[in-house]
């Protein structure tokens, strides 16, 4: 296994332990189980080879697009929320939408693997629709356009055309979009998120039209400048919703200052470039599979951190190896995985890295 990615992980673990030790201090310990199950998952798939990955990656998302639909009449979700997007399984919730990511990028590597340019268009984009159409219905926005957006990367790191690109692309929005038609109105929760933190930026937060809606934001941005360059230790209480998933790094910043944030921000930047480096010293599937979890990992992790800046508006989406919940630890931890399946698969064939 790759040394730095598994530092760099292990570094993620720890910070997201220091975070849940802030924000919910009763969770800390459960979070460090789910810490090491999600390390231990990535071992797990490390030793995984390839060609294997390959060869189950249409059953894994068949299954997953299976539970996508048992979600929607069998799915449960928490008292504070109108989503729903977990099933239960003896005590255990699981959430398909998180496992689809990496199923995809899967799906995604066997595919363009095993046809070599010479395929038809039809097959990506049904895979991409209804994944993503399905899981807006629960309803997850921010999830399935984040799916979108690392299929579209994975595709163009797989090297397809232009035209084709965007006749996917377009395709597979029309598969989403009608599944979803009879759900999606104007008046959708994800509109007036967005429109509430364009007034927050604009305007400041006088202005914005839904207080409840910006004020995940503007306590966020205090946070930040509460936090100095050492931080305000763990004894203190995050005053941002959510300080234990989507805004866990607004407690780590806290807890840490601006060393925990530059710790934060540089482990991410570690697994960017090994990730990147692995996928580029491969040929074939095991260069592509390394390239989107990279993409997957470090996407996401951007994505979070813009919205606990401020920088974006709300999205829900957590922050890999960082935030509390199970099933995201597990999703990324099998990604990483595929990382240091390639990096054995480079080690194997005698390429220095």
């Amino acid at each position: 296994m790759d040394r730095f990615l598994l530092f760099a992980q292990i570094c993620l673990g720890a910070l997201g332990i220091v975070g849940i030790a802030v924000a919910s201090p009763e969770l800390w310990d459960e979070q460090t189980m789910r810490v090491i199950s999600a390390l231990v998952m990535t071992i797990i798939v490390a030793r995984i080879p390839i060609d294997v990955v390959i060869k189950l990656s249409p059953f894994a998302y068949i299954s997953l697009l299976v539970l996508l639909v048992l979600v929607l009449f069998f799915g449960v979700s928490p008292e504070s929320s109108n989503s729903q997007r977990w099933l239960l399984v003896g005590g255990f919730t699981f959430q398909p939408s998180e496992m689809m990511k990496v199923a995809v990028i899967a799906y995604l590597t066997a595919f363009f693997y095993n046809h070599m340019g010479n395929w038809q268009i039809w097959r990506p984009m049904l895979v991409i629709g209804l994944a993503a159409g399905l899981i807006v219905l629960e309803p997850d926005f921010s999830t399935a356009a984040f799916l979108f957006v690392l299929a579209f990367a994975i595709m163009l790191a797989a090297g397809t055309t232009l035209i084709r690109l965007v006749s996917i692309s377009l395709a597979a929005v029309l598969i989403a979009g009608a599944l979803v038609s009879g759900y999606v109105d104007d008046g959708s929760y994800v509109t007036k998120r967005f429109n509430s933190w364009k007034e927050l930026m604009i305007n400041g937060s006088d202005a914005a039209t839904d207080p409840n809606l910006s004020f995940q934001a503007q306590r966020a941005i205090a946070a930040l400048k509460e936090a100095g360059f050492l931080g305000l230790g763990t004894s203190g209480k995050v005053g941002v919703p959510e300080a234990d998933t989507d805004m866990i790094a607004i407690a780590i910043a806290q807890a840490l200052g601006f060393i925990g944030v530059f710790i934060l921000f540089a482990m991410y930047f570690t697994i960017a470039g090994r990730g990147l480096k692995i996928a580029s010293v491969l040929e074939g599937p095991g260069s592509l599979l390394a390239a989107g979890a990279t993409i997957y990992i470090c996407g996401q992790a951007s994505l979070n951190l813009l919205v606990a800046s401020g920088l974006f508006p709300i999205t829900g989406v957590p922050l890999p190896f960082v935030s509390y919940g199970l099933n995201s630890l597990l999703s990324v931890g099998i990604a990483m995985g595929f990382i240091h399946a390639a990096y054995r698969q480079a080690k194997a064939q005698g390429v220095i890295i």
